[in-house]
């Protein structure tokens, strides 16, 4: 399938890991625009991509590693909505989305959650003691991306009538997945088509192509931002929810050309949700209605529907 790249560098507003808050303000009518065409927003902020770079390498690094390993902090359990995140580590083939039909993805990921770098609860950051140079990186980018994706967030809410709560998006409960995607073989789908439950996403720059979005209009298109500072910003279903479907969620793949023996595809995302005990809201006809539940219902709910996890921790 022939899906056209979306060059974006160049032509999306740069922002400053230095100067965030006064980039976003300046850039916000942009991104309002890019949302409302799009259906998802962009940004270029100079250096991101050498940081996601090293992150991402030094996980690839850890998936390697025999001694420690890896696969001594698997997690089984998901969502941990006790302490807010979806933390740890989660092997090779473990994820099975909706529409594989019982086939995995050939890939492994771990979360990084504000909880698990605040070791919450305790014991949580060992993973990152027994890989320090990985931890320091995963932290370094985590702290960047989720003032970005506040500022994203609050460029959003401005499009909302006013007296919409804030998006209240927890550092605790917020979490970077970073993944190694490997032994693919004649494979061209690595991540069927999807949208997130999280309030927003961020997509960082990745190690190759291959992420795909559809328009408003319904047309594919491949955004060029492997090798690039270019970072997208995603409406995730919570908010989409929250906003009463003022804004539809972001619909996104990941398809590749068949790849020789050895190859593999580092990507990373943040995950931006409220306090899992914060109750649910939406704004109808321009008035906040609280519901009777939490967010951490909202993720139940639809992990649930992704397929049969254990009971929360």
């Amino acid at each position: 399938m022939d899906v056209p790249p979306m060059e974006l560098s160049g032509r999306v507003p740069i922002v400053r890991a230095d100067e965030l808050d006064a980039d976003m303000e300046k850039a916000a009518q942009a991104i309002r625009t890019q949302l409302t065409d799009w259906g998802f927003m962009a940004a270029e902020v100079p250096g991101i991509g050498a940081r996601v770079r090293t992150m991402m390498e030094e996980f690839a690094s850890a998936c390697r590693s025999t001694e420690p390993r890896l696969a001594d902090y698997a997690q089984s359990s998901v969502p941990q909505l006790s302490v807010g995140g979806t933390h740890g580590f989660f092997p090779y083939n473990s994820e099975i989305p909706r529409l594989a039909n019982g086939v995995p993805d050939p890939k492994e990921f771990i979360h990084v959650s504000g909880a698990l770098l605040a070791d919450q609860p305790p014991g949580a950051g060992d993973v990152m003691r027994a890989f320090p140079t990985f931890g320091a990186a995963a932290n370094d980018v985590f702290d960047t991306a989720f003032r970005l994706i506040s500022l994203f967030g609050e460029v959003v809410r401005g499009m909302l009538p006013p007296g919409t709560p804030e998006l209240d998006l927890s550092r605790e409960a917020t979490n970077l997945r970073v993944i190694r995607y490997r032994d693919v073989g004649d494979r061209e789908v690595l991540a069927h088509e999807h949208s997130g439950i999280q309030m927003l996403g961020l997509q960082l720059p990745p190690s190759d192509q291959g992420l795909q979005y559809v328009l408003h209009d319904g047309t594919w298109v491949e955004p060029v931002i492997a090798g690039t500072d270019v970072v997208l910003c995603n409406i995730g279903r919570m908010l989409t929810s929250a906003s009463n479907d003022r804004f539809r969620p972001s619909t996104h793949r990941v398809h590749t050309k068949p790849m020789p023996a050895g190859y593999e595809r580092l990507s990373s995302v943040l995950f931006a949700y409220p306090p899992h005990k914060a109750p649910q809201w939406k704004m109808i006809d321009g008035e906040v209605t609280m519901l009777d539940a939490t967010w951490g219902d909202f993720i139940d709910n639809r992990f649930k529907g992704l397929g049969d996890p254990q009971p929360s921790s």
